[in-house]
């Protein structure tokens, strides 16, 4: 096993996300939470895990959109101004200091 010199973000959508993303009358999918499991972003280690928004503050705005262009690829269907206070209102996040990989294939790189 060997630890990854890596945060782990844990983001799980709340409410404000799963209204926008059902607010779409485009015959598309329905967004259903019990479908879908939290998402696990990987960024280079982070030296106050306990601090959020401190945590937060180099990639909310990459995690935020990679999450929106998940549902809606198009950005003028996306929220007109997006930040890091709304970005905490449309995800529960968890930071996740130690990241061990157990998995015996290569990580890939893409």
């Amino acid at each position: 096993m060997e630890i990854l010199n890596r945060t782990g973000i844990i983001l799980s959508r709340r409410r404000p996300y799963i209204d926008w993303a059902n607010s779409f009358d485009d015959g598309g999918p329905r967004f259903d939470p019990a479908e879908h499991s939290p998402n696990v972003y990987l960024v280079n280690e982070v030296r106050d895990p306990g601090n959020v928004p401190q945590a937060l503050r180099r990639w909310w705005r990459e995690i935020f959109e990679e999450e929106l262009s998940a549902w809606m690829r198009d950005p003028n269907d996306w929220p007109e101004h997006l930040t890091q206070s709304l970005f905490l209102q449309w995800f529960e996040v968890e930071i996740v200091e130690i990241v061990s990989d157990l998995g015996t294939e290569p990580i890939l790189d893409p």
